[in-house]
This record gives C-alpha cells, sequence and structure tokens, in this order.
C-alpha cells in the first residue's frame, strides 16, 4: 500500500472517529472549522479508536482559541465629548477607546458606533503556530507491529471582527449597552515535514517514508457572542468619578465555526476616571464563563464532560489627552488573567525503535499542561471629532507577551455618534 493511500485511510478514520475526539463534538462527515486540525494531521486509528495525543493537540487548540475569541478587546461601549463646566470654562476630552470611562452619557441619550479590526494569531504558548512539533503512534497492531508518525503542524488563524454598539442613558446615572460582534474566522491547518516510521513486532524499524504534505482551509462568517452592559455612576465629583458595571455574554455564535466561545460569562467591574485635559481611567474586573464544548476535559474518568472556559481578574490602566479641541489621544496598559488554563508545551514521545537512530527514539511533540496566566497588551490611538458629535477612532493593538493566543499588532478603526431624545 503506496504512502498515499495509507495516508488517506487515517484521513478517512478521522471522519469515521471524530467523535470519540473532542467529548460531545461530532466531527463524522463536518465541515465545522473545529475539525481542521484533526483532519489535516490524521491523528486516529484506522480501528476508529482514538490516538495517544490527539486529544491534546485539538482540545488544547480548541479552548485556547474559545477563550481568545470571547474576550477579544473591544472598543468603548460609551464615547463623546466630555464638557466639564467650571466657571464658564470649557473642556472637550474624547475619552479613552478600548476601554470605558466611569461617566454615563446622560439621560435619554443614545451612542452609537461602529469598529472594524483584524486579529492575527502568530504563536500559541509561545510556539511557532507555523512550526508546532506533533508525534503519534498512527498504526497499533499489537504483535504485528507498528507506525509511528512524526510531523509539524502550520496553523494559519485569522478573525476579522465588525462590531456595532448602542448605548442608552436610562437616566442620567444608568447606561445600558448591546455589543454585537460580526467576524469572518479563516483557519488552514497544514501538516508538513513528516516521516512515517513502519515497525515490525520485535520493534525492528522495516522502513521509513515522507507522507505526502496535507491541507485543510476553511472559513466561516456570522454573529458572534453577544454582550449586554449596564453601568451606574456610583459617586460623582466635579472631576472625579467612580462607576459599578457588569457584561453579560451569551453564547448566540457557532462555537463550533470559532464564531463564539459557547460559554456563558458574566464581568463585574469597577471604573474610575478623572475628567481633565490629561484624563486617567483605571478599570478592575472579574471575568467567570460556564462550561463549553470546546474545552473537554482529558482527565482519567473524566472524558465525555466538560471544563468552564479560563476566566481570571482583569486590569487597565490609561489615559487621555486632549490635544485640541476636536483631537484627542489615548493610550492603555491592560491584562486579563486566566486561570488553570489547558497551555500547549513541548515534550517527546518516545517510539520504541531499533533502526530509528536510536532507541528509544525521541521525537518532538507537544503535551498538555495546566496552568495560570497573564495576557498583557498595550494599546495607543486618537480620536478626532470634525462635526458635532461626530467621531472617528483609530487604534493598534500590541501585544507584549508570548503566551496563550499570541496576535500580531491589531488595529483598529471605527465612528461614532451621540445624540439626545426629549
Amino acid at each position: 500500500m503506496t504512502n498515499r493511500i495509507i495516508r488517506s485511510l487515517l484521513l478517512l478514520a478521522a471522519l469515521s472517529a471524530g467523535c470519540g475526539a473532542f467529548a460531545q463534538i461530532d466531527c463524522s462527515g463536518s465541515t465545522k472549522l473545529v475539525c481542521q486540525i484533526p483532519f489535516s494531521t490524521g491523528v486516529f486509528l484506522k480501528s476508529g479508536s482514538k490516538v495517544e495525543g490527539a486529544n491534546t493537540l485539538g482540545a488544547v487548540f480548541n479552548s485556547a482559541i474559545a477563550t481568545q475569541v470571547s474576550q477579544l478587546p473591544l472598543a468603548s461601549a460609551s464615547s463623546g465629548t466630555v464638557i466639564i463646566g467650571a466657571q464658564g470654562q470649557t473642556l472637550d476630552n474624547l475619552g479613552p477607546i478600548l476601554t470605558d470611562r466611569a461617566q454615563t452619557i446622560g439621560k435619554n441619550k443614545v451612542f452609537l458606533a461602529f469598529t472594524a479590526s483584524q486579529f492575527y494569531f502568530t504563536d500559541i504558548d509561545g510556539i511557532a503556530l507555523n512550526a508546532v512539533p506533533f508525534s503519534y503512534q498512527a498504526v497499533n497492531n499489537g504483535n504485528r507491529g507498528s507506525t509511528y508518525v512524526q510531523e509539524n503542524l502550520n496553523v494559519h488563524f485569522k478573525v476579522d471582527q465588525y462590531v456595532v454598539y448602542a448605548t442608552f442613558g436610562a437616566t442620567n446615572k444608568l447606561d445600558f449597552s448591546v455589543i454585537l460582534p460580526i467576524e469572518r474566522v479563516s483557519i488552514g491547518s497544514a501538516t508538513y515535514g513528516a516521516t512515517q516510521y513502519v515497525l515490525d513486532a520485535n520493534g525492528n524499524l522495516e522502513f521509513k517514508s515522507n507522507p505526502s504534505d496535507t491541507y485543510t482551509p476553511g472559513t466561516a462568517s456570522g454573529l458572534s457572542d453577544i454582550t449586554f452592559n449596564a453601568k451606574y455612576l456610583l459617586l460623582s465629583g466635579e472631576r472625579s468619578k467612580v462607576a459599578v458595571g457588569l457584561n453579560f455574554r451569551i453564547p448566540t455564535g457557532d462555537d463550533l465555526n470559532y464564531l463564539g466561545s459557547g460559554s456563558w460569562g458574566t464581568n463585574p467591574y469597577v471604573l474610575f476616571s478623572y475628567l481633565a485635559k490629561t484624563s486617567p481611567h483605571i478599570r478592575l474586573g472579574y471575568q467567570w464563563n460556564t462550561e463549553t464544548e470546546l474545552y473537554p476535559n482529558l482527565t482519567s474518568g473524566h472524558q465525555g464532560t466538560n471544563l468552564a472556559l479560563p476566566g481570571g481578574l482583569q486590569y487597565d490602566f490609561g489615559v487621555d489627552r486632549s490635544l485640541t479641541k476636536k483631537l484627542t489621544a489615548a493610550a492603555d496598559l491592560m491584562g486579563n488573567q486566566y486561570t488553570n488554563a489547558q497551555r500547549l508545551v513541548r515534550s517527546e514521545v518516545q517510539f520504541a525503535c531499533t533502526g530509528c537512530g536510536s532507541n528509544p527514539y525521541n521525537a518532538p511533540t507537544v503535551i498538555a499542561a495546566n496552568s495560570t496566566y497573564w495576557i498583557n497588551d498595550v494599546s495607543a490611538g486618537a480620536k478626532w471629532n470634525p462635526w458635532k458629535q461626530l467621531i472617528f477612532t483609530g487604534n493598534v493593538l500590541f501585544q507584549l507577551n508570548n503566551v496563550g493566543m499570541r496576535v500580531r499588532p491589531t488595529p483598529l478603526i471605527g465612528v461614532s455618534y451621540k445624540f439626545g431624545f426629549h
């Protein structure tokens, strides 16, 4: 049987055995993006049982992607010109970009906004997405021998995000907002540089070959998870403001196409802002999430169950400065904690092989490990107010550390308008 036929059989087995790969996720004949990685790697036995390590690779990728897409940075859900009256003096400041401020928009005021941004992911847990090592036992024939595969995985993952924001001032102290993200997800999963080792019953190398490279692309578009927000102005001095709020995320996006997290989420927070020509602001919050099918439990004896999407503490320290009455610059340092999250770490798998170069032969791979980590970002941008309450926004987000799903510098453009009803 040729290498291409062997490879095709392994991929065909993935179609029939996919149900066991991700707990409740059924990849049998599926075109869902969640199935791209196991399809391209062919990490299933022809008998239909799972290859050791297949759950690890797919589950960690899926949980990392679900965690990231559920907490992508969004622009502020309320904005506009701040006018402070102090003995007849007027001060204009357009406020922050990727975080909120304590001030509310005012009773019977409506704020509408639209933003567009692109997230292009380059690494997962410090491992380049275009060079993820993966090795596994492809065939186990018991007394008749085994087949091992050593290969590299190249994953292309991009999210184009378009967000509609609407905020209504119920009172002078209470705002309600709805955030509607629409996304286009593009993922391509390829394997390259594969070596296949065929061993006899005694662990002797019979032959090795180089299976053909594979490539499995896919795209999906649609509504992502909708978030509702309520913010209450708790303390209001002449310039100092303190507010409390709550974000509530509902899993409206198709999580199997990476358009959503498959998890409900709540995010209580507190805001402080000081209104001046140079205005500092602070946001502290905590993210809770429910279970999701994208995060299966891999613990022995608990397969078939799911875990809660990682969440944790959040912080944002920033400042916005009025450069002119029509132009404001804003910068933020933001952090998100992910508690007890599954991660990929480099490891090795041993092939008991005589003739593979060493016995045992140590092939590079990745395995799952749980730990708590922070993703820290810095953003910088500007807001321009050319006419009345019309505001244009431009911003770039930079990820400071290479943990979780690392994203390259992310641009954002937006437009907003605030108007009122009498």
